[in-house]
């Protein structure tokens, strides 16, 4: 018997069985079922009395549900859209920093919403949006060059920097080149804080020495903190004597050193975040005008740079629990970099003062709205094709 007949036979019987009065003329029905279907008594009981098998008008088990799956699940898709699809552990800190401005985006919202949704946990929030989540497509190339200038005078980070502070950084380059790495294209140059997670990105075309030194100059111009160390992998755009200089010649020398060949997790919070912030922004496509380095470079140091800063947590790995065969990694909580910069000592008020200023004024939700208009900017891009013909 098929399902589809098996369910059109019990749909009848469960009909006789409700009408048919009588602990004895029922008992003959149950019977029927049994050999019929090849239950058990029990479970044939209950599903004649419309306990089992999706009867009609059964409540399922356990409590009632706290939450609408139809108006919680708006708000929350539209935050989550919006903050770059985030885990449920960030989505639940996110949403004290996003709901006000959702609010004033979108319209009010009844105060039991409202405390419904600051009180959800992370497990439910990743329930509610499995239905929204999506893939992504296929990785790229590979990009570094190995430098082989001053191997004897950056000395290999063998161990992890014991921080307690911000100023620590690591960082990485990550290739705009599409299925190919001939010819010439655009570079992201991304810089991150080990303690902090303060992360800056910035553009720029070909990867050359001078171009990477002066990307790096401007980025130290603007971080709210004084670098203090410096942790790069092998690349030619790093292992320069223009780089060593640069860190070397100053009042107070930062330390300057490089990473084991073909190991990624010596610089695991830099590539983390080269995902993050990079490929999940402009994905694998080629980038190759030098125009749109620059497009990129704006992108990056107006409104995306803030965008994760500000309104964007992130979790740090605290330690691993080995318990037999499993391992269970424990994290911080969830923190923006400018939360976790607040609780620092020694960074100047002054400083932290202005970012905070410059958080209040911005609006998480328009700020993304630009960066999608800015974005979809830099990938149509296409040059000027018309040459302005030569005189006869």
């Amino acid at each position: 018997m098929s399902q589809q007949s098996k369910s059109e036979y019990l749909k009848t019987m469960r009909e006789r069985y409700r009408r048919r009065p009588g602990r004895k003329a029922r008992g003959v029905l149950i019977d029927e079922v049994c050999a019929v279907c090849g239950y058990e008594r029990k479970y044939a009981i209950k599903v004649l009395s419309g306990q089992r098998n999706g009867a009609l008008g059964r409540r399922r088990g356990g409590p009632r549900p706290r939450y609408d799956p139809q108006e919680d699940r708006v708000v929350l898709k539209t935050i989550w859209l919006a903050a770059e699809q985030p885990c449920g552990k960030r989505l639940k800190a996110m949403i004290p920093l996003w709901l006000p401005h959702y609010e004033r985006e979108h319209g009010a919202l009844e105060q039991p919403q409202r405390d419904r949704l600051r009180a959800m946990s992370a497990s439910t929030m990743d329930r509610l949006l499995a239905v929204c989540r999506a893939r992504l497509g296929a990785r790229g190339r590979c990009g570094t060059r190995p430098g082989t200038l001053l191997r004897t005078q950056i000395p290999v980070r063998t161990e992890h920097w014991d921080v307690h502070g911000p100023g620590y950084l690591e960082a990485d380059t990550v290739a705009h080149c599409g299925n190919s790495m001939a010819g010439d294209f655009c570079h992201s140059l991304t810089l991150t804080d080990i303690h902090t997670q303060w992360t800056e990105t910035r553009a720029i075309w070909n990867r050359g020495q001078h171009a990477v030194i002066e990307r790096i100059a401007q980025v130290e111009a603007t971080l709210p903190f004084e670098v203090l160390g410096f942790d790069s992998d092998n690349g030619g755009e790093f292992i320069n004597w223009h780089l060593y200089r640069h860190f070397q010649v100053r009042p107070k020398v930062v330390a300057f050193t490089r990473s084991r060949s073909y190991r990624k997790n010596d610089n695991a919070h830099v590539e983390q975040k080269n995902w993050t912030h990079v490929r999940q922004l402009v994905g694998y496509s080629r980038l190759e005008h030098p125009q749109q380095a620059e497009l990129l470079n704006a992108l990056y140091a107006e409104q995306w740079s803030p965008f994760r800063n500000f309104f964007c947590p992130v979790m740090k790995h605290l330690r691993t629990e080995v318990t037999g065969s499993k391992k269970r990694r424990i994290y911080d909580h969830p923190q923006t970099p400018l939360e976790r910069l607040a609780r620092c000592p020694g960074v100047d008020p002054e400083k932290l003062a202005a970012l905070q200023r410059q958080k209040d004024a911005i609006n998480p939700f328009e700020l993304k709205r630009g960066i999608e208009r800015n974005l979809r900017a830099l990938l149509r891009y296409r040059p000027d094709a018309r040459r302005p013909c030569a005189a006869a």
